[in-house]
C-alpha cells in the first residue's frame, strides 16, 4: 500500500512539472477590458503586491496593474496570435506630437509595446499632455475608453 501511494505521489509531481512546463504567457484580466494581457514567462522575473497594484517585473521593464481592476492572474499556453486592426494615427481626444501624447477627456489611459504587454497606465482626469520620453523609441498603442491609437516614438 505505501508502495502505491508513493508512486501516485511521484505520477502527480511528474504530470505537474509537465503541465507548468506547458505554460508560456503570464495573463493578467482586468475588470474594465475584455481582453487579457499576456506577458512571456521566460521575461518575468517576478510578481509582487504594492501600495494597491499587482506589479510585475521582466527584462523589458515593470509593469503595474491596479488591484481594484484586477480580475484574475492565470498562467496559459496561448500560443496563437490575435487579429489586430490598423489603427488610426490620431484621435480626436488622444493625439500625439513631438513626443507629447494631449488627451482631452478622463478615463483610464493605458500605453502598450508592440509585444502587447502594458508599459504604463494611469487615471486621466481632465485632460493632460504626457511625455515619452522616458520610452524607448519604438511603436505604441494607446487606449483611453474606447479610443485606441498608434504612436510611432
Amino acid at each position: 500500500m505505501k508502495t502505491k501511494n508513493i508512486l501516485a505521489a511521484l505520477l502527480l509531481m511528474i504530470a505537474t512539472c509537465v503541465m507548468a512546463d506547458n505554460q508560456k504567457y503570464l495573463t493578467i484580466t482586468l475588470s474594465d477590458s475584455e481582453l487579457g494581457r499576456d506577458i512571456s514567462l521566460p521575461i518575468v522575473q517576478r510578481i509582487t503586491f504594492e501600495n494597491g497594484y499587482v506589479v510585475v517585473t521582466t527584462t523589458e521593464g515593470t509593469h503595474s496593474y491596479p488591484i481594484t481592476l484586477l480580475d484574475r492572474i492565470t498562467f496559459t499556453e496561448k500560443d496563437e496570435a490575435d487579429a489586430i486592426e490598423a489603427l488610426p494615427e490620431q484621435a480626436e481626444d488622444l493625439t500625439f506630437k513631438n513626443g507629447t501624447l494631449s488627451i482631452k477627456g478622463d478615463g483610464m489611459l493605458r500605453v502598450y509595446n508592440t509585444s502587447g504587454a502594458l508599459v504604463s497606465i494611469a487615471n486621466i482626469k481632465e485632460g493632460a499632455n504626457i511625455s515619452f520620453e522616458g520610452l524607448p523609441t519604438g511603436v505604441y498603442v494607446v487606449r483611453m475608453g474606447n479610443k485606441t491609437i498608434k504612436v510611432r516614438k
